[in-house]
């Protein structure tokens, strides 16, 4: 990123909200009123029919989408609070969110988190964005720092537990994140959102109208401003952050025929406790066109991606460029038969600046991504379905990798749908498995492996989600889940020991539930508890030195829970509050703990809201990673206002 250090930085980031704040009475007022009804007055039943799309790739209900998703509403996003996506993710409860810092997160679903101390990454978990993939090709993984959207442009956040290979690919290994925002004809006319806070400030404009009779569009813009966090020792933790971005979406409907063309740009600086700062920025583009008939559809998407990892005081700068295309259709040869295939093919072309003390052998190179998926569903019966698919997928460093997927769902009644799966999925090898030099004092002190293989897992799932009453709903699923040729740390072959290097000698498995629930307890108060077990059971297999423990693997707590309460005071107060739990920390260890956030909003008028939320109210500060990878998360209180005509 082009951001200039220190106070500069934070004056130009400062001027910017105040000018984006200015702009909106400039603005004209939305030309159409927007469609779409809001979540909050919506059923429980109701919300358990809302579509989803990632399950399989087409439009199904939630209540007959046989996987265990959870979906994160617009409505949800907005009672919160939260002002970034790394923080809506927090709202699943079938996904572990750690923070580390002001800028780094790690993300996990079913274990396998980061353990930074030897190089362990949160990278079994596929995040999309809108169908575009913004999992990492060089070091695996999803950099949150750099993955943003304009929140309120939400449609919804699809967060699925378990293999997804099958139809979203390599690294979909133990879940899939789809955020989908909405089309622009839901956001015609004005909004904008400031938030000022003891810890952060962020301002978020958008502006859409018409093209035409047949178009829409929109702009957005935002910025935000977060301070530097503390070390356990009271001192700066030197990690403030910074960061703008831009960006567009238009739709265009004619007849049978739909086409999307969207895009972003940012730019931003992370400041580090080494001298200088790191940046991050990016750009990308997307186009999609899809056509509709009766028994079928089609759809072509192509994207290409930038990302530019700048100033790396403590690492080795990178640029990837991304290109992607793929078509999909969809298919009903009968009543009772509906089948969806399609192809795809995705290039990196990546360069990295090495430096003393991180290289990578080669510096710069293409990896190649092609695949070829199908996936049947039959009725068996009215009330059972079968889903077989297999996605068969080539990477540059393993070749071909079949992922098949079994689905069987039995709608017990109309409220209830029971499941079983079994299914398999890879986590691909990268440049940093294969490539890497580590250098300390000049002598190579880890190396990568060229002949390191794809991770694997064949995973198995049993689910019920069911409407209990018109007041209840619950999802409920346990699952196990098996790994081979996961990654290890091994010791040269030699007496002198080093270089370390990477090589796949550990398995092992997991087991464990996910649950949770929707109660209408009152028609103005609504709670929605939720909670993980996960337990590891790791070893090395046939000449793994052992020389780190299996906690290589990630530091994954126990369990999670996590308890949403919204109330309607009255037709324009709402209080939202949410408790959160975490178990202990294995290795390194720490206690668990237990957090709250409150948030109280007033309606001023039609087009005014304001709110005030208090986050992290238990502690004035914890650790949700030991020291020192992990900062003091300190209690903090942000005020909000809401504008849209």
């Amino acid at each position: 990123m082009g951001f200039s250090q220190g106070a500069h930085a934070r004056l130009g980031l400062r001027a910017g909200i105040l000018l984006l704040g200015l702009m909106t009475s400039a603005l004209p007022v939305s030309a159409r009123d927007a469609v779409s009804e809001e979540l909050s007055q919506l059923s429980l039943q109701q919300l358990t029919d809302i579509e989803v799309t990632s399950v399989s790739k087409t439009p199904e209900l939630l209540s007959a989408a046989p996987a265990s998703i959870y979906v994160i509403s617009q409505e949800d996003i907005r009672r919160s609070g939260v002002t970034s996506l790394a923080e809506a993710l927090r709202l699943a409860p079938n996904l572990n969110l750690i923070q580390m810092g002001s800028n780094r997160y790690a993300l996990s679903a079913r274990g396998f988190s980061s353990r930074p101390d030897v190089q362990a990454f949160s990278n079994k978990l596929l995040m999309l964005i809108d169908g575009r993939s913004v999992y990492s090709p060089l070091f695996s993984g999803t950099d949150l720092d750099a993955q943003d959207v304009m929140l309120s442009d939400v449609a919804r956040i699809e967060v699925i537990s378990g293999p997804g290979a099958t139809l979203w690919g390599a690294n979909a290994v133990n879940g899939v994140i789809n955020v989908i925002t909405q089309p622009s004809y839901l956001t015609e006319g004005p909004s904008l959102v400031a938030t000022a806070g003891s810890e952060e400030q962020d301002v978020s404009l958008r502006y859409g109208d018409s093209v035409g009779a047949n178009g829409d569009f929109r702009i957005y813009g935002k910025a935000f401003q977060r301070d530097a966090m503390e070390l356990l020792d009271g001192s700066s933790a030197g990690d403030s952050w910074s960061r703008v971005q831009g960006g567009f979406r238009s739709d265009f409907t004619l007849g049978n025929d739909t086409l999307t063309l969207q895009g972003d740009i940012y730019d931003g600086s992370n400041e580090s406790p080494a001298p200088g700062s790191q940046s991050a920025s990016g750009a990308n583009v997307l186009g999609r066109w899809q056509v509709q008939k009766e028994r079928s559809s089609f759809q072509l998407q192509a994207y290409f991606d930038h990302v530019d990892r700048g100033a790396q005081p403590d690492g080795a700068p990178y640029v990837v460029n991304t290109w992607d295309i793929e078509a999909q259709q969809s298919l009903q040869p009968g009543s009772r038969q509906q089948i969806v295939w399609g192809a795809g093919a995705r290039l990196y072309r990546y360069h990295i600046d090495n430096s003393e003390s991180l290289l990578f052998e080669p510096p710069e190179g293409t990896l190649q991504i092609w695949n070829l998926f199908v996936q049947d569903t039959i009725a068996i019966a009215s009330s059972l379905k079968l889903t077989l698919g297999m996605k068969l997928e080539h990477n540059s460093y393993t070749g071909w990798e079949p992922q098949p997927d079994f689905r069987l769902a039995w709608q017990a009644s109309d409220s209830t749908l029971l499941w079983a799966v079994a299914s398999s999925a890879i986590r691909a090898p990268t440049p940093l498995d294969a490539n890497v030099v580590e250098k300390v004092g000049g002598i190579v002190f880890l190396q990568g492996n060229p002949d390191f293989r794809a991770e694997r897992v064949t995973g198995y799932e049993l689910g019920v989600r069911s409407a209990i009453s018109p007041l209840f709903s619950l999802s409920m699923s346990a699952f196990y889940n098996h790994y081979d040729d996961l990654r290890t740390i091994e010791p040269a072959a030699t007496q002198t020991f080093l270089p370390l290097r990477w090589d796949n000698l550990m398995a092992g498995h997991t087991y464990g539930m996910t649950a949770w629930a929707d109660w209408q307890v009152m028609q103005w108060w609504q709670l929605s508890p939720g909670f993980e077990l996960l337990r590891k059971r790791l070893h090395f297999q046939h000449g793994g030195s052992g020389l780190v423990d299996v906690g290589q693997s990630g530091n994954d707590p126990e369990g999670h829970a996590l308890l949403n309460s919204a109330m309607n005071l009255g037709s324009d107060l709402m209080l939202d509050i949410s408790l959160r739990h975490v178990a202990k920390l294995p290795d390194p260890a720490l206690k668990a703990y237990t957090e709250l956030s409150a948030r109280l909003a007033w309606q001023l008028s039609k087009s005014w809201e304001l709110s005030v939320r208090g986050i992290n109210l238990l502690h004035e500060g914890h650790l949700e990673y030991p020291d020192p990878s992990g900062v003091v998360i300190g209690r903090s209180v942000m005020a909000e206002a809401r504008w849209k005509p």
